[in-house]
């Protein structure tokens, strides 16, 4: 079936704008690689602090979309870009609990990682680093031994110790690219127009609709690859025809069921209530995306700059159409018109480990990506409203995530509090509003601005 030719179209995006690049790949390979010896470091840090020995990790490996080869540039340009480590050492030279595994090496880290926006955290199956520009690095732990009869044995810190082989996922996503995409034959004279590794193209196409809009929710990278060794649809002449088509497959699929199995354990993905969620919306989107694309096989009306805008859909980025993208402001006119109020009031969020607990920095309106669960403490800083008046604290989110939990928002009623607690629970942006009302009336407004990024399964 005849379909728009935008292949050569397809190349440039990818290269110029879906590809991570030499010079950021190197950026997060030199952040990794900091981190390493900061670690190595905090453990002789740990070592003279307590006495008892704190081994550094025996090796290491690069883990998840960095080591896959499908870690994208970006789409909202906020360097939300991640990096997983895999630290192996003796199992001996590791507490017996997993959670103190993880602890220790999140101690050791902080030991040398200072002034960042979040401290090295141990979450449930790695231990985060995050950077104020968006960056973070996370370090999964495992222990190895041998048992009597000789075999090796590899686990997993995670809620307990779990056997796993910290490069199972790499070797299974590098022999879906190899043995899935159009090949050559040479004894059959067969050579694809394409460029070898369609496969991987297609699953870093579909990471970025994933990512195309602040305000999504979608599958993370494992999942999304999941999904395209499912249904992947190889052409060796176009990479524009293969991605269609595998959305088409895709819509297929998830029309029948939207459940996912990990490719190498089988365990289901979608036990877990939140990328079951995730997946749902994929399933509405990627359906969404199908309809869009219906002018592409529309011989006779069908043109370049339809073509194009079709695909805009899919990729909402300014290179598929020239538009001008209006960039809408974070905080709504009600807000900007403040500086027209009588009075003033001046607001600032701190972040905290816990609600309540001491404040470890201070966070400017807008400033860098925060990770989930970070408790924020917003506090009246200054104001010339002459006493008595109220106070009022109003948090509006963004996204499919708060919208989900009917969590757009919410406020305090009025009250003498000069300090709110709230913390980092959805994706998108997180607004604190404090307004300043006096005989009933408002005299005084402002704004604080959170971004929030996604949680792990979103990004991998």
């Amino acid at each position: 079936m005849w379909m728009f030719d935008l292949k050569a179209d397809f190349q440039v995006f990818y290269d110029t704008h879906v590809r991570l690049g030499t010079t950021r790949r190197n950026d997060l390979a030199a952040k990794r690689d900091l981190n390493l010896n900061r670690l190595n470091a905090g453990l002789n840090d740990l070592t003279a602090e307590t006495g008892l020995p704190r081994p550094y990790p025996t090796t290491w490996y690069n883990q998840g979309s960095y080591a896959m080869h499908t870690l994208n540039q970006d789409p909202s340009d906020t360097n939300d870009f991640d990096i997983d480590v895999g630290l192996i050492f003796n199992k001996d030279d590791l507490p017996s609990d997993p959670l103190k595994a993880r602890q220790r090496i999140a101690d050791a880290l902080a030991k040398r990682c200072t002034n960042f926006t979040q401290e090295p955290t141990a979450k449930k199956n790695a231990v985060r680093v995050a950077y104020a520009d968006g960056y973070h690095i996370d370090f999964a732990i495992y222990r190895t031994y041998t048992d009597a009869t000789g075999t090796l044995h590899t686990e997993h810190a995670s809620t307990s110790w779990k056997p796993r082989d910290p490069m199972a996922v790499n070797t299974w996503f590098n022999k879906c690219v190899t043995e899935k995409s159009p090949k050559a034959m040479p004894v059959l004279g067969y050579y694809p127009k394409v460029k070898d590794g369609q496969f991987r193209r297609i699953v870093r196409f579909l990471k970025w609709f994933s990512r195309s809009r602040a305000s999504w929710s979608l599958p993370g990278g494992l999942i999304v690859s999941t999904l395209v060794a499912e249904v992947y649809v190889p052409n060796d002449t176009r990479d524009d025809r293969a991605l269609y088509d595998t959305i088409i497959a895709l819509k297929n699929r998830l029309d029948i069921h939207t459940k996912v199995y990990n490719p190498v354990s089988g365990n289901e993905f979608t036990e877990n209530t939140e990328i079951q969620s995730q997946v749902n919306r994929l399933k509405k989107q990627i359906n969404a995306a199908a309809a869009k694309l219906s002018p592409l096989f529309d011989q006779e009306n069908c043109t370049r700059d339809k073509a194009r805008s079709a695909w805009d859909w899919v990729f909402n980025h300014s290179f598929w159409a020239d538009k001008e993208k209006v960039i809408k402001a974070a905080l709504d006119e009600e807000i900007t018109a403040s500086a027209l109020m009588p009075y003033f009031v001046k607001i600032k969020c701190e972040l905290a480990g816990r609600q309540g607990g001491r404040p470890y920095r201070t966070y400017a309106s807008g400033g860098g990506v925060l990770q989930k669960n970070v408790h924020l403490k917003f506090t009246v800083e200054g104001t010339n409203v002459p006493h008595p008046f109220l106070v009022t604290w109003e948090i509006r989110n963004s996204g499919d995530e708060a919208s989900d939990d009917n969590a757009l928002k919410h406020s305090s009623p009025p009250s003498n509090d000069y300090t709110h607690w709230t913390s980092t629970a959805y994706k998108g942006n997180h607004q604190m509003i404090c307004t300043i009302t006096k005989g009933g009336a408002i005299v005084a407004q402002t704004a604080h601005l959170v971004r929030i990024a996604p949680g792990k399964w979103w990004r991998r």
